[in-house]
């Protein structure tokens, strides 16, 4: 009887230990981004690109197996959006970042703006016809240590230009939502930022 008493809770404790590291290995996926702290030369190297607005940021953390980062552009007009561009990490195992450097840019011309999303593997570029009516811009990037989880995009930095002569655009205190701003700008650039399950690409 007590050998019987014995093998239960030998059992029982296996049980516990499995379930315990089965949560563990399906814990969300979530990632620290920061502004990225450029040094005097990469600065340098950066205003002689030619780029009028720029977003440089480092990820922390892991990417669960079946997750996928999605990080995007956004034009708005009038509160009508859309993705212009966009870049998705390659699904598979686990995918691990150690301050990994990012960035956004926009390069604006007199009819077409260029976006560009860069990250450790390279770049993917795209364009989009800007109203020519446009005379003012505003630029809010981040500016502190953010966490992202899944299903919950990020509104990293974003543009906003108008017709009138003076333009001002508040900071956003809670990135996880479209900024007010953005929703009722005459022209806005965003960009996102989302962890989503391979399932919802």
């Amino acid at each position: 009887m007590k050998r019987f008493i014995i093998l239960v809770g030998v059992v029982l404790l296996l049980v516990s230990c499995t379930s315990h590291g089965s949560s563990q290995t399906k814990s969300s996926s979530s990632l620290e981004i920061e502004p990225a702290d450029l040094s005097e030369r990469e600065k340098i190297i950066v205003n002689q690109t030619g780029v009028d607005y720029q977003t440089f940021y480092t990820i922390d953390g892991e990417v669960n197996e079946g997750d996928v980062l999605e990080t995007s552009i956004e034009v708005y007009e009038k509160g009508e959006g859309k993705v212009m561009l966009s870049s998705t990490s390659i699904p598979g195992d686990n995918t691990k970042h150690k301050e990994n450097l990012n960035s956004f840019q926009i390069l604006m011309e007199e009819e077409v703006s260029y976006f560009t999303i860069g990250d450790p593997n390279g770049y993917v570029r795209g364009n989009e016809f800007i109203p020519d009516n446009l005379v003012s811009f505003s630029f809010v990037h981040l500016e502190e240590k953010i966490t992202i989880t899944k299903d919950q995009p990020v509104y990293l930095s974003y543009l906003i230009g108008t017709s009138q002569n003076e333009l001002s655009a508040e900071g956003n205190e809670d990135v996880t939502s479209l900024p007010k701003s953005v929703s009722d700008a005459e022209y806005a650039v965003v960009f996102k930022l989302e962890l989503k399950n391979t399932s919802e690409k």
